[in-house]
């Protein structure tokens, strides 16, 4: 009952900034409100990044989150207040997970703090005026994470394929949760025997494929080449092989590297292959870049005023003020964190084992290719359940 109540506190939380801010598109938004247009009138994933036709099949950008925004759409109609309704009903379950996995973990007083810094965070709620695939995701991958710790406490191995079969869902929205899934399957094995951890990983990699693979092979039946679930991986190595990039996102220059290459797939093989030999010819460069990007992903939390801002929902004295307190807000629950872990000792229970699993893969992810501040939105709700030791009655100083 608990986690229901954090949930309805979320969930009015955001209807009532819904109501001040009513979704709008900027940014990557903008791309994914046409996507889903075209998608739910019957056009397919199609090519809207400069919206001019032939709109031709992509895979550029991820397919889940306009997907969803789509299906949304013809279920309930068009207009934004889909893509907010999305965010609420993300959140709801997001605050439910991590009452649950904090509780699990550390205790009911715990908990209790755990949903408060989830379900109170400025920053979350905010980002539910969004088009962005920050709520989603970070909902797909703390409720993964819930179902396989489900499975780590001796349950049938139904809760390994819902765990695999919703990384497999997360995987269509941003494809860097795939790479999550072994790390958390590895660590949510009911025994340290070589037998358990490998059905694990098998359970839970069968159900990733079974969700990911037909959109795989429609990538390689309509593109040049086949592409897991997007095109932009590459790309994105090769900016975070770039130090005038400052460790986080610049916008690739025309004519830079790989500029006559026209089609997709071709073009981000060719920045991939650039990227490995700027790497291979300056190694130490590139790990160098490493703490810019987590210190990007890290240090504070300015996107979810400044996409409102962009979008001319908030005015830029207004969108300021708000990137301090989201900031200060953001650094509060990355220090209870550091602290709780810090003050622990003794075995660390499995819920947060995987939640500290999850969010240490994500740094990892971060440090390779760059970082930004709004990435870290999708692992915000691990970081509250380890925010929650700090209450613990349990954990031994």
């Amino acid at each position: 009952m608990s986690a229901l109540l954090w949930s309805l506190l979320a969930v009015l939380l955001r209807v009532a900034w819904l109501r001040a801010v009513p979704p709008v598109a900027a940014w990557d938004g903008v791309v994914y409100e046409r996507t889903a247009s075209r998608i739910a009138q019957g056009m397919g994933f199609v090519d809207t990044y400069n919206n001019l036709p032939p709109f031709l099949p992509t895979a550029f950008y991820p397919v889940g989150y306009p997907g969803m925004l789509a299906l949304a759409q013809m279920l309930l109609g068009p207009g934004l207040w889909v893509a907010g309704a999305l965010n609420v009903l993300a959140a709801a379950i997001t605050t439910a997970a991590v009452f649950a996995l904090s509780r699990r973990a550390w205790g009911r007083p715990a908990a209790h703090l755990s949903a408060a810094l989830y379900a109170l965070s400025p920053g979350a709620v905010l980002y539910t005026s969004t088009l962005m695939t920050e709520t989603v995701s970070a909902a797909l991958l703390v409720g993964a994470i819930a179902l396989a710790e489900s499975y780590a406490r001796g349950r049938p191995a139904r809760f390994a394929l819902s765990a695999g079969l919703v990384f497999g869902v997360a995987g269509l929205v941003r494809p860097q949760s795939l790479l999550l899934a072994p790390v958390v399957a590895l660590l949510s094995s009911p025994s340290p025997r070589l037998s358990d951890r490998v059905r694990a990983v098998a359970l839970v990699g069968v159900a990733c494929v079974a969700v990911v693979l037909p959109w795989t092979i429609r990538n390689c039946r309509v593109l040049d080449g086949c592409a897991l679930v997007s095109v932009n991986g590459g790309s994105n190595l090769f900016i975070g092989t770039d130090p005038e990039a400052h460790g986080t996102y610049r916008d690739l220059r025309r004519g830079e590297g790989c500029g006559p290459v026209l089609t997709e797939v071709a073009k981000d093989r060719c920045y991939g292959d650039l990227a490995v030999r700027r790497i291979a010819a300056h190694p130490a460069r590139w790990l160098s870049l490493m703490p810019a990007k987590l210190q990007a992903l890290l240090d504070y939390e300015v996107s979810p005023a400044y996409y409102l801002r962009e979008a001319g929902a908030l005015s830029e004295a207004t969108a300021e003020r708000a990137a301090r307190w989201l900031t200060a807000f953001h650094r509060l629950v990355c220090a209870l964190a550091l602290l709780a872990l810090i003050a622990r000792r003794g075995p660390m229970p499995r819920a947060a084992t995987l939640c500290l699993g999850a969010v240490a893969g994500s740094l990892a992810v971060h440090a390779v290719f760059f970082g930004g501040d709004r990435y870290h939105m999708v692992f915000l709700p691990l970081l509250a359940v380890l925010a929650g030791a700090v209450l613990s009655p349990a954990r031994e100083r």
